[in-house]
């Protein structure tokens, strides 16, 4: 249940109707989603406020501030409702999650030290892993784009939250890990990997996001032990 005075912070009011994990599993109330806030919740509030629609080949959905300009009440946090779903476009995702790239640039990771699982799954697949700025493009890397990127018919995409890296990552890491998702989640044929061969290390790439993946997996307590054997084979035979 979210609390009253949340709702009236946000100025919303009724019962409200159940949404999908790609809404962080919050209520809907019209036009407006109420959910639990992570840790990294105001940081993406702030980051999606400023990006807007200027990309024009992806959208994000937009925070919605309380009464008094908070993006973070109590706990939770609001934003504006877009229609659409995860779909099986991956393709079309990874696509979204290249041009992102470069506009995540200009923002640093969140500076408050996290302790999620996400966060803990980041930084053990990138362990030993040393990234000198002078040699690589680094940018914070969104470390779970498929399960927030919505399609609905022709329109753009809408990228419901933005789930940060917790150091900056080599550029392309957020389209390898949304290839790796795809495949993980059978939404793509294993020919998705040569179609994007163009960019930059992405064997290097995709070997770290698996590596993510079956982390944080491990710690969730789920078995894609299988799954995980066949991406690798698909990835040391590509």
């Amino acid at each position: 249940m979210i609390p009253e005075h949340v709702l009236s912070a946000f100025q919303l009011e009724g019962r409200g109707e159940p949404t999908s994990p790609a809404w962080d599993n919050g209520l809907r109330f019209g036009h407006v989603v109420v959910a639990r806030a992570t840790q990294t919740a105001a940081w993406s509030g702030k980051v999606r406020d400023k990006l807007g629609d200027s990309l024009g080949g992806v959208r994000f959905a937009r925070p919605v501030r309380s009464t008094d300009g908070r993006l973070v009440v109590n706990g939770f946090c609001a934003n504006e409702f877009a229609p659409g779903e995860p779909a099986a476009r991956v393709d079309e995702a990874i696509a979204a999650a290249l041009l992102i790239d470069a506009p995540l640039t200009q923002f640093n990771a969140p500076p408050a030290p996290r302790d999620d699982a996400w966060a803990e799954a980041d930084r053990a697949a990138w362990r030993g892993f040393d990234l000198d700025p002078a040699e690589n493009q680094l940018v914070t890397a969104h470390i779970d784009f498929l399960a927030c990127c919505l399609f609905s018919g022709t329109d753009a995409p809408v990228v419901t939250e933005l789930v940060p890296s917790v150091s900056p990552r080599p550029r392309g890491y957020t389209a390898a890990l949304t290839m790796v998702d795809g495949l993980l989640a059978g939404a793509v044929d294993d020919g998705v990997v040569s179609r994007w061969a163009h960019i930059p290390d992405v064997g290097f790439l995709a070997e770290r996001a698996l590596e993510f993946r079956e982390i944080a997996a491990r710690t969730a307590g789920a078995n894609i032990g299988s799954r995980v054997s066949w991406v690798r084979e698909v990835l040391v035979s590509a």
